[in-house]
């Protein structure tokens, strides 16, 4: 069978709206699930390789300069760059809800969009959790393994260590302990789907600007 030309030009404006649809349902939802189909998106937006080119080099739009949103709190030893822990409704360690969350929820936390732009290549490959040398992830890792190896649109048997590192509910270095209860609580979720969450949001900031 014969192939046939295939534009590109009105994919841009229909994957700018998939993603805005799945960050809206992320935020509506409260389900952080909705990050695999997130990283899906920006892979297909995002990732080239010596077999497949990504739509933005399609299109010519990987130059400029990418909002970064990562930020460093200098008191935190884990450092989670694109998310936060919320905490609501908690009670001597109990009940309501303990989460890391992204840092575009302006219930939250302030807007950011004034923070740093980079090249992409540099935003792409910026660390944005470490705890360590040997745990740390860039954008890059966290949409990719996301995507290509936990859900996203693969699963793979194995994965990086660094990765799972942060695939915990104790992954920002603590948990919560009642004052007067003595309960142990860990976070409700884990901090790498929300941080796909935010690198959503800055990608829509840059592209729709």
């Amino acid at each position: 069978m014969s192939n046939i030309d295939n534009p590109l030009d009105h994919k841009f404006d229909e994957f700018i709206e998939l993603l805005e649809i799945l960050c809206k349902c992320f935020d509506e939802s409260g389900r952080d699930i909705i990050a695999l189909p997130i990283s899906t998106a920006i892979r297909v937006l995002m990732h080239d390789t010596s077999n497949s080119i990504s739509l933005l080099s399609h299109l010519g739009r990987k130059n400029g300069k990418w909002l970064s949103t990562n930020f460093k709190d200098t008191r935190e030893h884990v450092h989670l760059g694109l998310v936060r822990r919320i905490n609501v409704g908690v009670v001597d360690g109990m009940g309501g809800e303990a989460k890391y969350w992204p840092l575009c929820d302006e219930r939250y936390f302030p807007r950011r969009d004034n923070g740093p732009m980079l090249d992409q290549k540099v935003w792409w490959e910026e660390e944005v959790i470490f705890q360590s040398n040997d745990s740390s992830l860039t954008r890059k890792d966290l949409v990719l393994t996301m995507a290509n190896k936990d859900g996203g649109a693969h699963f793979d048997q194995k994965i990086q260590k660094k990765y799972d590192d942060f695939r915990h509910s104790w992954s920002g270095g603590s948990t919560l302990v009642g004052t007067k209860s003595g309960t142990v609580r860990g976070y409700d979720n884990v901090p790498v789907r929300p941080a796909i969450r935010q690198i959503g949001y800055e990608i829509l900031r840059t592209l729709k600007t």
